[in-house]
């Protein structure tokens, strides 16, 4: 449901979503149901995975793709 697009060691990451999946939906759907907080540029979700700890990285891919999946 997203593709991650290369980065380097900084502070961000984006993934671009699939087609037909609208990102500022997803954004919605993470924050309302799974506060977690992204934001949404165009087909693309930026993540801050600077801000999050080691041990909850699986759970915030675990929320993107839940709510990608959501909004199909």
């Amino acid at each position: 449901v997203f593709t991650p697009l290369p980065f380097n060691s900084g502070y961000f990451m984006c993934v671009k979503l699939t087609d037909g999946i609208d990102a500022e939906s997803v954004r919605q759907t993470l924050l309302n149901e799974y506060d977690t907080g992204v934001i949404a540029i165009g087909d693309m979700i930026r993540l801050a995975f600077s801000a999050v700890g080691v041990n909850m990285l699986p759970e915030l891919f675990q929320n993107l793709y839940e709510a990608c999946k959501k909004n199909m």
